[in-house]
């Protein structure tokens, strides 16, 4: 976990750690009647220091069923991440957070261990659709292939192939 305030300057290009620093995670349990569950949040994301809040982020997309802890690899204030922070004060302005491999539980936690996670990276990760456009394609070529196959006539067996064309009238 990095948490930079940009308005504290860094001493020799290294990080400037601050040692009464705190993140405090802040979780809703609700129930949502269109899954019949209920679905933990994480709502906000607060740097406490030295026992005051000082920055807060609101937090995008981030829940899972009440059972399942919830799993990211990257959370951060950058817009790259998965999972962003967005920041609510002025002062939370100020600061850059990143978090790798962040997984959280807030209920129903059993034995101190995670229950299965909810990953925040969807179904649909780059490398499956390139499997998906490629099997389309692939598909496509093959379908197509096939049809110009259905499609060659074979010369009947009273066609001399050194003689004329066969020619048949249509009129009477």
């Amino acid at each position: 976990m990095l948490l930079l305030n940009k308005n504290i300057p860094l001493l020799n290009s290294l990080w400037l750690s601050i040692s009464k620093t705190n993140l405090q995670f802040l979780m809703t349990n609700k129930f949502y009647g269109g899954s019949a569950r209920n679905w933990s949040t994480l709502d906000s994301v607060e740097i406490v220091q030295d026992g005051e809040k000082f920055a807060k982020f609101n937090v995008s997309v981030m829940s899972a069923p009440v059972e399942y802890s919830f799993h990211c690899q990257l959370v951060g204030t950058s817009n790259l991440y998965p999972a962003r922070l967005i920041p609510s004060n002025n002062e939370a302005k100020n600061w850059d957070v990143f978090i790798s491999r962040l997984q959280i539980q807030g209920f129903n936690v059993e034995n101190n261990r995670f229950s299965y996670a909810s990953d925040c990276t969807g179904f649909f990760t780059p490398g499956i659709w390139m499997g998906l456009v490629i099997s389309v394609v692939l598909l496509w070529i093959l379908a197509y292939g096939i049809h110009m196959i259905t499609q060659l006539t074979t010369n009947s067996r009273f066609d001399d192939p050194k003689g004329p064309a066969l020619s048949v009238p249509q009129t009477e």
